[in-house]
C-alpha cells in the first residue's frame, strides 16, 4: 500500500525516520460528556516520486487532502505536528538520563501544533502526524461514535482511509480539585511581540495565554504584583511586569492596586480561583529583594533590587507598609483564602539562614495565608524552615517518608532520571504517567516554573522560541516552556500541554471511580495494572499502561452510573 495512515495513541511521537516504536494501533477511545480526546494519525508514503512534470505538473512527493467524517456530531480539530530542532534532549551526566527518551541525540524532534488548513504532503519513507481532537458535547448521549480520517487526491479520489470510535459515557469528569500552576510571564510576551507592558494589545495577549492555560488545567494564576525575580542574572533585571503602582514619599509608600485588580478580574472571569504571588525576595537564597519600581519625586526608580542587599535596605519596612495593604485587597477581592505565597525559590541548607530570615520578614503579615517554596533540600523541612515544601519528583520519597502529607510537587531542569518530565525528547505516556502518581500519594498540587520563558538562561535577551528551546544550551529542551508563541499573539499548543491536561484528567477520573467505590479499589487497580508499587520513580513503560488504565476504570464508572 503506497499510502499508510494509522490511528495512535497522542502519548506517542512520531519521529521522521524512527517511526511509533511499535506501539499497538487505538482503534476505540472512552470520553465523557463536555471532554476533549484526543489521537493521532501517523502517516507515510511508500511509493516513489512524481517525475513526469511535462504531463501533468504535481508535487514530488503527493499532496493528500485531509478531511474527518463520521456520525461523531462534535467539534473535531486537525492540527499538523511539526518538529522543532532539539540541540540538548537531555543532560548527558551521569543519572540525570535514562533509555526511557525517543532520542538522545541532537536532532528534529515532534512537539508543534500547528494550524492546519486543507491537507499534507505524504512525503517517501518518512513518517508524519496530524494531531485529532474530539470535543464531546455536553449534552451527548451515551455510546458509540465515529471519526473517519479520509485522505483524498486534487480529483477527490480517496488514497487512505481509517477510522476510530469514540466511546462516550454519558456522565461528566468531576471538577478539577487538584491545584496545577505554570509559571506564567507577561514580560515574556511584551519581549517577544515587541509591546508595551499593559497596553490593550498586551492584554490581549494575556487573556489569549491565560485562557488556553485555564482550558487544559492549569487552575492557579501566577501573578507578578512585583516582577518575578526569577532566573535573573544578579545585576540585571527583567522587563517590570510590577501589577502594584507604588509611590513613595518622605520615606513612606503609597499603593494603587488597580492593575492587579485588572488582572484578578480577568482571571476571575476565565474561571480561574486560584491565585499565586510572585516571589517577595529573589531566588536562590532570598539575599535580595526583588526590582521593585515607585515614583519618587515625580520620576520612576529601581528603589530595590540587586543593588540593595535585604538585611541593610529597609526592605523589612516596605513589607511592613505593603503586604497589610495587599492582603486587604486581597480580602476585598475575595480571593485570600485561596491565595498562595512564595518567599523564595529553592532554597538549600547553604542558604537556609538568609531564607529564615526572611521568612520571619513576611509571616506576621500572612497570617492564614499558605507559604510555600520549591525545594530538593529534605532538612529544610525537618528543621521546620519550610512548612510547606513542593519538593522535587525525584526526592519526594524523603518527603513522605518524613511525614508530608497533602504537599504539592515539582520538577524542572534537573528531574531526568526515572521520574516523569515533559522535556521534548521524552515520550509523552512518561509525562502523563504523573497524574496517577499525584492520585496515589495524595499530592495537593503541582508546580513547573516554565509556562512560556522565551528568554535565555539568566534572562539577558529574549530568544526564538521556534528555534531555540533549552534556554540556549543551558536546560533539556522543552523545561522552558510548554507553549509557543503565535504570529497573532495567541498561543501555539506543544504537544506536551494537551498530555499533561490527560494526566489532570487521569486524576479527576481515578476520583470520579474512588466516589463509586472506594479509595482502597482505585489503588489496588493502578497497581494491580503495573504488577507493581507504583512511584514517582517507578512505573510502568509505554502507552499501554496508561490506556489500559483509563478505559478500565471509565468501564467501571460507566457500568456503576447505570
Amino acid at each position: 500500500m503506497d499510502y499508510d495512515v494509522r490511528i495512535i495513541s497522542s502519548m506517542e511521537k512520531v519521529l521522521p525516520l524512527g517511526g511509533m516504536q511499535n506501539s499497538r494501533l487505538v482503534k476505540r477511545i472512552i470520553g465523557f460528556l463536555g471532554q476533549r480526546v484526543s489521537f493521532q494519525a501517523a502517516y507515510c508514503f511508500h511509493g516513489d516520486y512524481y517525475l513526469n512534470q511535462t504531463l501533468k505538473q504535481a508535487f514530488r512527493n503527493p499532496y493528500a487532502h485531509v478531511k474527518a467524517e463520521g456520525d461523531f456530531p462534535g467539534k473535531v480539530t486537525i492540527r499538523k505536528v511539526d518538529c522543532v530542532p532539539v540541540f540538548m534532549p537531555h543532560e548527558k551526566q551521569n543519572k540525570k538520563y535514562d533509555s526511557e527518551y525517543i532520542g538522545h541525540e541532537a536532532g528534529l524532534y515532534p512537539d508543534i501544533l500547528s494550524p492546519f488548513e486543507d491537507g499534507v504532503q505524504v512525503v517517501l519513507e518518512q513518517w508524519r502526524a496530524l494531531w485529532i481532537d474530539c470535543e464531546i458535547p455536553e449534552d451527548l448521549k451515551g455510546g458509540d461514535y465515529t471519526v473517519s480520517l479520509i485522505f483524498s487526491d486534487d480529483e477527490g479520489m480517496v488514497l487512505a482511509q481509517t477510522e476510530v470510535t469514540i466511546h462516550v459515557v454519558p456522565a461528566s469528569l468531576p471538577k478539577q480539585k487538584f491545584l496545577h500552576t505554570e509559571w506564567f510571564y507577561p514580560d515574556c510576551l511584551a519581549d517577544y511581540y515587541g509591546v508595551e507592558v499593559y497596553s490593550e494589545e498586551h492584554w490581549n495577549m494575556i487573556e489569549a495565554y491565560l485562557r488556553l492555560a485555564f482550558e487544559r488545567g492549569i487552575n492557579v494564576a501566577y501573578t507578578p504584583i512585583l516582577t518575578p525575580a526569577l532566573d535573573t542574572l544578579i545585576g540585571k533585571d527583567r522587563t517590570t511586569v510590577q501589577l502594584v503602582k507604588i509611590k513613595m514619599t518622605e520615606g513612606r509608600f503609597e499603593f494603587d492596586f488597580g492593575l492587579l485588580r485588572r488582572w484578578i478580574r480577568l482571571c476571575r472571569e476565565i474561571g480561574f480561583e486560584f491565585f499565586e504571588m510572585a516571589h517577595l525576595f529573589a531566588q536562590w537564597g532570598a539575599k535580595y529583594p526583588p526590582k521593585v519600581m515607585a515614583e519618587v519625586d515625580g520620576k520612576s526608580e529601581k528603589i530595590f533590587g540587586w543593588h540593595t542587599p535585604v538585611e541593610s535596605c529597609g526592605y523589612d519596612k516596605f513589607l511592613a507598609e505593603f503586604l497589610p495593604e495587599l492582603v486587604k485587597e486581597l480580602k476585598e477581592l475575595g480571593v485570600f483564602d485561596n491565595t498562595i505565597f512564595h518567599v523564595s525559590d529553592e532554597p538549600t541548607i547553604y542558604n537556609a539562614d538568609t531564607y529564615q530570615k526572611a521568612l520571619q520578614m513576611v509571616e506576621p503579615y500572612l497570617e492564614g495565608a499558605k507559604i510555600i517554596d520549591a525545594l530538593s533540600h529534605l532538612d529544610l523541612y525537618e528543621k521546620g524552615i519550610v512548612k510547606n515544601p513542593v519538593p522535587t519528583n525525584d526526592s519526594i520519597h524523603q518527603f513522605l517518608d518524613a511525614g508530608l502529607k497533602n504537599g504539592w510537587v515539582y520538577y524542572c531542569c534537573g528531574q531526568g532520571y526515572k521520574v516523569s518530565n515533559r522535556y521534548i525528547a521524552m515520550p509523552g505516556w512518561r509525562t502523563r504517567i504523573l497524574g496517577a502518581q499525584l492520585y496515589k500519594y495524595k499530592i495537593e498540587g503541582f508546580l513547573h516554573w516554565g509556562y512560556n520563558f522565551y528568554n535565555c538562561q539568566y534572562s539577558l535577551h529574549t530568544i526564538d522560541p521556534y528555534r531555540i528551546n533549552d534556554g540556549e544550551d543551558a536546560f533539556p529542551a522543552g523545561d522552558p516552556f510548554i507553549v509557543y508563541p503565535g504570529a497573532d499573539g495567541k498561543p501555539v499548543e506543544s504537544m506536551r500541554l494537551p498530555v499533561m491536561e490527560d494526566a489532570m484528567n487521569d486524576m479527576r477520573l481515578l476520583e470520579y471511580l474512588e466516589s463509586l467505590t472506594s479509595r482502597e479499589h482505585v489503588l489496588d487497580l493502578i497497581d494491580d495494572y503495573g504488577n507493581l508499587d507504583l512511584r514517582f520513580d517507578e512505573y510502568p513503560s509505554g502507552c499501554d499502561y496508561l490506556q489500559d488504565l483509563w478505559e478500565t476504570a471509565a468501564k467501571e464508572v460507566e457500568e456503576l452510573i447505570k
